[in-house]
């Protein structure tokens, strides 16, 4: 049966019912050749249909519709009329129906390219998330100076190493022992008052040339190879310095005693502390340092006020700096005596300027100076305070340790901090000994030098060592009466077991006397001390989890709105166990047992599982470093043992 009709408009409608062969009958009984929509050509005729084929293979066949325009209508009316064939027009594949187009997409390529744009975006969200991680870390660590939260090492050069035999160290035995103070990992060195004084280096304060080495020392040619030595090192130099005042025999105050109405009638100011000791020490426990009794001699407070008294001692700066020194720690700078308080403004505001001066890209020159300063400064309520804070790259703070009192040391580490509030630029610096203090071997004893030095490389900021801590160096004593001597803090270095310690030839009674148990109190002997200070010196200033200082946000420590880099905790007071962590770094438990008794810890409560970088344990006197994994709940320590574990955050 035919099944072609005209449709509504003309359309021509073909209808298809009865199956393939009819189909092929009614085309060769109206000679219509009807072709596949999808061929265009004659010579297409022989390939293959795919559109009409699969239309004719439908079980349900639908009428196919060709709607021609108005001018195609009649065209084709009028040949079909004539029996011409249909094809008049060529129908792209465009034109073929939706359903049949579907069922020749390539699904399975579609398929392949959502998936790859679904990883795709899923690895750009990644990237994201992980860049915006990174530069919150990154914006919280600020680029770090030569000086910020690295390690130095305090000398006293008379005490250090004697190398011409007269029982005084000097710059050429400081220069042989330069190895040693490099292989500790430190940055730089603080080389206390080096300057010509009176009855030196006993009252090495006593200045009276401020641009001259002291004889026992060498000389400047002496100084200047020793700084050409470290900095070949990449060390750097620092110079105490205390411009507050000088002996009482210095040439502007014998001019001054002599003629008050002369040229240097306002080099000094008239105080109740002028002619006496000025000192800077800070044990307050031990009087007869504060006060000694002096063979002879005072000390005179400079009037800073007077243009002339500033010219000569900035001139004096000006000549270390040309020397090659890296920076100076004005000592006693809460004893400067001005007029007016902006006067030391525009002091401090010099010192700056001249210290930029002969600073580098390279190489920034730094100013330090002791937190006593700023206590006085703002107890005085001084105007000017957060202004001097700015010039200052350093606030040296003196961690005073006390076993009975440990819970001070939450206190001390709070108050520190503070002052970051203030001023941003400056770092912390803390040590625990110094030629102004007791000696630490002698003020907490040898069973727990180490353990508090250990805790003393964990706090965030710089660190400052004394030469001889790391051996438990002990102040001298008379051997015969037991009594420590007048500045025995200052008592030479032990370096052997030898006669003398090293220090000096054994024929040869140094200036200072050895202390008696220097046979087992020295480098040699104590090397296992050592080489634990030189290897957490090295693991300080690889993680910022342990040289990164407090950074405040308003009242309180944080970045990125968590609070940060150290908690500190006590049980009874004894254990004191220190916490050190920063994002993306790893993260660090010191416990040490400042008790007078055996005790056991459970430090699981910090961290799960970490590796157990040091134990310490100076009742057996050993070291034992490792990186394995400890069962941390039930840890042992004997009293000064201390422990150091290690753990990724």
């Amino acid at each position: 049966m035919d099944n072609n009709y005209s449709g509504l408009n003309g359309d021509i409608v073909l209808g298809i019912s009865d199956g393939p062969q009819l189909m092929m009958k009614e085309r060769a009984k109206s000679n219509t050749s009807l072709i596949s929509r999808c061929s265009s050509t004659d010579s297409e005729q022989s390939q293959k249909p795919e559109c009409s084929t699969n239309l004719l293979e439908s079980e349900t066949l639908q009428p196919f519709v060709i709607r021609l325009s108005q001018e195609d209508r009649q065209s084709t009316s009028a040949e079909t009329d004539s029996n011409y064939s249909l094809r008049t027009r060529e129908f792209p594949l465009s034109s073929c129906p939706l359903d049949v187009l579907v069922f020749q997409w390539n699904w399975a390529g579609f398929r392949l390219g959502c998936f790859v744009v679904f990883v795709c975006v899923l690895v750009g969200l990644f990237c994201v998330v992980l860049m915006s991680v990174t530069s919150q870390t990154s914006h919280c660590i600020p680029a770090r100076e030569w000086w910020q939260g690295t390690v130095s090492y305090e000398v006293f050069p008379a005490s250090f190493q004697d190398s011409d035999d007269d029982g005084f160290g000097d710059f050429a035995g400081l220069r042989w022992r330069l190895p040693y103070i490099q292989n500790l990992n430190v940055a730089s060195i603080r080389l206390n008052s080096i300057f010509s004084a009176l009855d030196y280096p006993l009252e090495y304060t006593h200045v009276i040339d401020f641009k001259n080495v002291d004889p026992h020392l060498g000389s400047i040619v002496d100084f200047e190879k020793l700084v050409q030595d470290i900095h070949a090192r990449g060390i750097h130099v620092i110079l105490d310095i205390n411009p507050t005042i000088t002996s009482d025999q210095h040439p502007w105050a014998a001019h001054w005693q002599q003629n008050k109405s002369g040229k240097y009638r306002h080099f000094y100011a008239e105080t109740s502390a002028t002619k006496e000791k000025i000192t800077n020490f800070q044990d307050d426990h031990v009087e007869e340092k504060k006060s000694p009794n002096r063979p002879f001699g005072g000390e005179l407070l400079l009037n800073w006020s007077h243009p002339d008294v500033q010219k000569e001692m900035n001139s004096a700066l000006e000549f270390w700096l040309q020397k090659g020194v890296d920076g100076f720690y004005i000592k006693g700078l809460e004893h400067l005596q001005t007029t007016v308080e902006k006067d030391f403004f525009v002091i401090m505001k010099y010192w700056r300027l001249l210290l930029n001066k002969y600073s580098t890209d390279t190489r920034r020159n730094i100013l330090l100076v002791s937190s006593r300063f700023v206590e006085t400064m703002r107890e005085k309520k001084s105007r000017f305070l957060i202004s001097l804070l700015k010039f200052c790259d350093i606030l040296d703070f003196h961690l005073n340790f006390n076993l009975s009192h440990t819970l001070d040391i939450k206190t001390q580490l709070t108050v520190a901090d503070e002052w970051s509030t203030f001023s941003q630029s400056s770092w912390i610096n803390w040590h625990l000994g110094s030629a102004e203090t007791t000696r630490l071997a002698t003020k907490i004893g040898t069973t727990y030098t180490l353990g508090a030095m250990v805790l003393l490389l964990m706090l965030p900021g710089s660190v400052s060592l004394f030469y001889g801590d790391e051996i438990k160096l002990q102040d001298s004593k008379d051997v015969l009466t037991d009594k420590g001597y007048r500045e025995g803090q200052l008592c030479p270095m032990q370096w052997t077991s030898s006669v003398e310690a090293n220090f000096t030839s054994n024929l040869t009674s140094p200036w200072l006397p050895i202390h008696p148990e220097f046979s087992s109190q020295n480098v040699e002997e104590c090397s296992d001390d050592v080489s634990l200070i030189r290897q957490l010196i090295a693991t300080r200033n690889e993680s910022a989890s342990l040289w990164m200082k407090a950074i405040y946000n308003g009242k309180s420590a944080v970045c990125d709105g968590r609070p940060f880099t150290y908690v500190l905790h006590f049980d009874d007071g004894k254990l004191i166990t220190l916490e050190r962590y920063f994002p993306t770094e790893e993260r660090y438990v010191i416990g040490v047992n400042f008790g007078m008794k055996s005790l056991t810890a459970n430090f699981a409560r910090f961290v799960s599982e970490a590796n157990v970088l040091f134990s310490i344990e100076t009742n057996l006197y050993q070291i034992k470093r490792m990186r394995k994994p400890w069962n941390l709940q039930n840890v042992s320590l004997s009293r000064g043992d201390a422990l150091l574990i290690g753990t990724r955050t």
